[in-house]
């Protein structure tokens, strides 16, 4: 094996790329409470959006249970609409426990993979989870989360 040269022979030099000004203490802070009550919104939100979920779910349980769960096509319905109501209700109470880990600096690691599973909810999780990616990627607030002896 050989190792890989430090330079592709016909590659343009590499240029760093500006660096980001670093932001004051009251700056990281603020946008540490915005990402936090934005969290807090989504997650309920999302709890929300799950009680209609769970009605159906209900109502497809107590319409088979009368045919004593014969129909597949219900049966499949129903564990569909019960993984539906799970997600929802995981995703808005892991929302929300970010929420409560941002606004204390704690769990940054948790606090980057919500943010990247709230990407999926489209649009206001996208939104939220693009903005909380680059507002956590930033070194001066993971210094700001390692302060606290948390960035798991």
């Amino acid at each position: 094996m050989h190792a890989e040269p430090d330079h592709v022979p016909y590659a343009p030099p590499r240029v760093p790329g500006p660096a980001a000004p670093a932001l004051s203490p009251a700056q990281i802070d603020g946008q540490l409470r915005t990402l936090s009550v934005l969290h807090h919104v989504l997650g309920a939100l999302s709890l929300a959006g799950s009680l209609p979920l769970l009605v159906l779910l209900v109502f497809g349980i107590v319409n088979e249970a009368a045919d004593d769960f014969a129909d597949p096509g219900g049966v499949s319905t129903i564990a569909v609409v019960g993984a539906l109501v799970l997600a929802a209700l995981a995703g808005g109470a892991l929302c929300i426990r970010a929420g409560f880990d941002l606004a204390r600096r704690r769990r940054h690691g948790l606090c980057v993979a919500v943010a990247a599973l709230a990407c999926l909810n489209f649009p206001l999780g996208t939104a939220l989870g693009v903005y909380a990616l680059v507002v956590l990627s930033r070194p001066d607030v993971h210094a700001a989360f390692a302060a606290t002896g948390s960035t798991r």
